[in-house]
């Protein structure tokens, strides 16, 4: 019976508990649990702030690298580009003299006064003798100048939009002063040369070669002594390529015995070239060659385009 009672006392008393709890019990338990949830929120607040933080952060772009460019460089040769000279070489010259903020046009081949004196005033920025001519220490300092500051000037390219003539050919392009050797519509070589004085000297068309003279001689045509062949005042220099015009004696490519005048609007029509360009020539051009002769504007119409 006893464990009955004491079974009863404790049911009671358990009861009691459940019903009323002890409130020392619940305040502590009240506070351990705001205490918690205040520190959760706590944690909360903070990793908001860390994400507001990654979420507006600045990220860096990149820097962007230069495109290097191709460097194509002057390379020296023969022809010395001054004032009154026409050539690729002056266009190109011009156009990095624009780069540079030297000019403010670069659209023909000639090497004029405003061309020297920008020329003039880059050379003595850059420590060389500022006489307007480019020769081999300007032509240095203008392809270091393109290589240390990514300056890409392109060279002359040659379009045809019409039917070349089979095999080896000449064009000669009276603008640029400029002779073309090529092999259908691949150029071989290309060369430096003289053209006429005035731009009706030098015959326009569609010629070919039909006679080859080694140490032609000059007849003076007509207002000075004749000078007889091999001489090194001859002005037709070591040889001659005659066109077929008046029975190819008045026309043709020839050397000279002036290397200054190459590279000028200055013969009475016919094509001057170097010497040893002129022999060199000689011995690989054969009779019946074509030979274009023109203006650009000329052989445009030919399907010969200059870019």
């Amino acid at each position: 019976m006893w464990q009955n009672g004491l079974i009863l006392v404790l049911s009671i008393i358990s009861s009691t508990m459940i019903a009323e709890p002890n409130q020392e019990i619940l305040n502590k338990v009240n506070i351990n649990t705001e205490e918690n949830i205040i520190e959760v929120q706590e944690e909360v607040e903070e990793t908001e702030e860390v994400e507001d933080v990654e979420e507006t952060e600045e990220v860096e772009e990149p820097e962007e690298i230069e495109e290097q460019k191709e460097i194509i460089k002057f390379v020296p040769d023969k022809l010395k580009i001054r004032e009154g000279i026409a050539s690729e070489d002056v266009i190109r010259i011009k156009r990095f003299l624009k780069e540079k903020g030297y000019m403010d046009m670069a659209s023909d081949y000639f090497y004029d006064g405003n061309t020297k004196s920008a020329m003039v005033k880059y050379q003595r920025d850059n420590g060389l003798s500022p006489d307007g001519i480019i020769g081999n220490h300007t032509y240095e300092k203008i392809n270091q100048d393109m290589e240390n500051n990514n300056i890409s000037i392109s060279e002359i390219e040659i379009e045809f939009t019409k039917d070349t003539p089979n095999g080896k050919f000449i064009i000669i392009n009276k603008d640029s002063n400029t002779l073309y050797h090529l092999n259908g519509k691949e150029i071989i070589k290309k060369y430096p040369v003289a053209t006429g004085k005035e731009p009706e000297y030098t015959p326009e068309g569609k010629f070919s070669i039909i006679v080859k003279y080694v140490n032609p001689a000059w007849g003076g045509a007509g207002r000075s002594k004749p000078i007889k062949g091999g001489a090194p005042n001859n002005p037709l220099g070591k040889r001659w390529m005659g066109l077929n015009i008046k029975g190819g004696g008045v026309y043709g490519i020839h050397g000279n015995s002036n290397e200054h005048s190459i590279g000028k609007y200055i013969s009475l029509g016919c094509i001057r070239m170097f010497n040893e360009d002129v022999e060199y020539l000689y011995n690989i051009v054969e009779k019946n060659t074509p030979v274009w002769i023109g203006s650009e504007e000329k052989l445009k119409s030919f399907g010969v385009v200059f870019k």
